[in-house]
C-alpha cells in the first residue's frame, strides 16, 4: 500500500496567498478513517501554481502516531539555485529542493510543514499523507555493546526473512554510538538511501524517548550520534520501505569518544575522503555484508598517521591490521583489505585517503609492492560462511612474488593453497593443511604474472584465518625465463 504525509514550514501568516492561485488549505489532521489518504489537491491530479505564489502546508500528527508523506513539486522552467520546496520535520530540521518528484517523508508528533515558493515560474504541485495510529517497535532485536567489543553491530544487515530488520533496542556499557553507512548498490542508489528517512533514532530505551532524528539525517551529518545514557532505540516507520544495504553501525561510545569526526562511507567508485585530525582524531568506517567484497586502500596524501582496523577501534589495538605514515607510505600501497567493517583512523594531521570498493586497484600489479594478504575473518572473531576464499593478483609482465606465512588456522580440515603461474604455467603450487603445515616465517618466492592464495574450510567451521606478508617486484622477461628454467632444474618435470 502507498501511504503519504506532508511537511510544512511555519510562516507568521500561514494561509496567505500572493499573486493569485488557490487559497492555502487548512492544517491537515487525521481523518476518522485513517485507512484513507489525504490528497492535495486531488488524487493524482497536481495543481499548476502561478509565479510569485507562496504557501505553507502544515500536517499535524497526534502523540504516538506517525505519518507518511509524498511530495511532488516540479517547476516548468529552470530556477538557478532557487529553493522551490522546503520540508521541515518534527525536529525543525529542513530539507531544501529545487525540484521534488515523489519525495517521501516520515513524521511523528507534532508533525511537519512544507513551504512552497514558485518565484518567477509555474510549479506543478501535489502531496499526499497517510497516518498510522502507533509508533511501535515491532519484533525488536535486543542488542548489547561494550567498550571491549572489536566488531561493531550492524543494524539492517541484509535478511529477507526479517520484516523489521531495523527495529532494535540497544544497551551499552557506557553510551551508544551510531553512524550510517550509505547504500552501496549500482541501481537506484539515491532512492534507496532516501528511504533512510523512515528510520528514527530515539535517545532512550523506547520510542517515547527524545527522537534524535532519522538515519538519513545521521548520514548527512557526517558525524556520529551518541545517546545521553546507556540506551538507544531504533524504529522504522510504516510503510517499511527497503533500507537493507544502508545499515547503522552501532558500538560503545567509549571506543569512539576521542574522535572529532566519525562517519560512514560507501560508494561504487574510488572515494577521496578528506580527514582533518589537526585537533582531534578523525575516522570513517566502511562495510561489506558478510565480508563478501574486499577494499583497496589506494593511497594517502597529506600528514599524520593512519591506523586501519578490521572492525571498530579498540584501546588494545588487537584488531589493528596496519598503520601508515601519510608522508612515507609509497612501497606499502595500494593494499587490499578484508573484513566486514573497516575503520580508518587519522591522528596528528590532515590527509586525503583514497579508497576503492571491491579492490579493483589492488588486484592488478603495476609497481613494486610490499604488503600483506589476509582472509576476511582474520582478527575479527566472526563466523563467516565462506567455505572458499581466494585472493588473486595479476600483471601484464612478470613480477617476483615472495610469500611469508605468519599465521594460519588449519584446524578442522582447513587448507591454504599458494599458487604462482607465469603465462598459465605453474611456477609454485603448494597446499597446506593440518597434516602438512607451512613453516611459519619462511619466505617462498616465484616469478610469474599471476599469484593466488586460496583458503578453504568446511562451511560451518569457526575460522581464525591467515596472515601472509608478501612482496611483488617487477622483473624483465629474461629474468623470468631464467627463474623458470632454474625451477625446472631444481624440481624436475614431475613438479608440474
Amino acid at each position: 500500500m502507498g501511504f503519504y504525509i506532508v511537511i510544512f514550514l511555519f510562516l507568521a501568516l500561514p494561509n496567505i496567498v500572493l499573486a493569485g492561485g488557490p487559497a492555502c488549505p487548512r492544517p491537515c489532521n487525521p481523518p476518522d478513517d485513517i485507512s484513507q489518504k489525504y490528497w492535495y489537491p486531488d488524487p493524482w491530479s497536481p495543481v499548476l501554481l502561478p509565479n510569485s505564489y507562496n504557501c505553507v502546508y502544515q500536517i499535524n500528527v497526534p502523540q504516538g502516531w506517525s505519518s507518511y508523506v509524498v511530495v511532488t513539486a516540479i517547476p516548468t522552467s529552470n530556477l538557478t539555485n532557487a529553493t522551490v520546496v522546503q520540508v521541515i520535520d518534527f525536529n525543525q530540521k529542513v530539507e531544501n529542493f529545487q525540484t521534488a518528484t515523489n519525495e517521501k517523508f516520515y513524521l511523528i508528533a507534532p508533525g511537519g510543514r512544507i513551504k512552497l515558493s514558485t518565484y518567477s515560474t509555474n510549479v506543478s504541485f501535489e502531496f499526499s499523507v497517510q497516518w498510522y495510529s502507533n509508533v511501535a517497535v515491532h519484533q525488536p532485536k535486543f542488542l548489547n555493546v561494550s567498550a571491549s567489543d572489536s566488531q561493531p553491530i550492524i543494524v539492517s544487515e541484509p535478511n529477507l526473512l526479517d520484516e523489521y530488520p531495523s527495529n532494535s533496542r540497544v544497551t551499552a556499557e557506557t553510551r551508544v554510538s551510531a553512524i550510517t553507512i550509505p547504500f552501496d548498490n549500482m541501481f537506484e542508489r539515491a532512492e534507496y538511501t532516501k528511504n533512510l528517512r523512515s528510520i528514527l533514532i530515539f535517545d532512550g530505551p523506547n520510542e517515547n524517548s527524545t527522537c534524535l532524528g532519522t538515519a538519513y539525517q545521521l548520514l548527512n551529518s557526517d558525524r556520529q550520534w551518541a545517546s545521553t545514557g546507556k540506551f538507544l532505540t531504533i524504529v522504522q516507520l510504516q510503510p517499511l520501505p527497503y533500507v537493507m544495504g544502508s545499515p547503522l553501525l552501532i558500538q560503545d561510545f567509549e571506543s569512539t569518544k576521542e574522535l572529532g569526526e566519525y562517519r560512514g562511507v560507501g560508494d561504487l567508485n574510488t572515494l577521496s575522503v578528506v580527514m582533518n585530525a589537526s585537533k582531534q582524531a578523525s575516522a570513517f568506517s566502511t562495510y561489506s555484508p558478510y565480508a563478501s567484497t574486499s577494499e583497496c586502500l589506494v593511497n594517502i596524501t597529506g600528514t599524520g598517521t593512519l591506523d586501519v582496523y578490521y572492525g571498530g577501534i579498540t584501546e588494545s589495538k588487537r584488531n589493528l591490521i596496519a598503520s601508515y605514515s601519510a608522508s612515507s607510505m609509497a612501497p606499502n600501497l595500494p593494499q587490499l583489505l578484508r573484513g566486514v567493517v573497516r575503520t580508518y583512523v587519522l591522528t596528528g594531521g590532515i590527509a586525503t585517503v583514497n579508497v576503492n570498493r571491491y579492490g579493483f586497484h589492488c588486484n592488478r600489479m603495476e609497481k613494486n609492492i610490499h604488503g600483506f594478504i589476509t582472509s576476511p575473518e582474520y582478527k575479527t572473531n566472526l563466523s563467516l560462511l565462506t567455505p572458499r576464499n581466494s585472493t588473486f593478483y595479476y600483471s601484464a609482465g612478470p613480477f617476483n612474488y615472495t610469500l611469508n606465512v605468519r599465521n594460519v588456522d588449519l584446524s578442522q580440515n582447513k587448507s591454504l593453497q599458494l599458487k604462482i603461474t607465469n603465462n598459465k604455467m605453474e611456477v609454485l603450487n603448494l597446499v597446506y593443511n593440518s597434516s602438512n603445515p607451512p613453516m611459519l616465517k619462511t619466505v617462498l618466492s616465484g616469478v610469474g604474472n599471476e599469484m593466488e592464495v586460496i583458503y578453504s574450510s568446511p562451511l560451518d567451521a569457526k575460522k581464525y584465518g591467515f596472515y601472509i606478508d608478501f612482496t611483488a617486484t617487477k622483473v624483465n622477461e629474461s629474468a623470468a625465463k631464467s627463474f623458470f628454467v632454474s625451477i625446472l632444474r631444481f624440481f624436475g618435470l614431475n613438479f608440474f
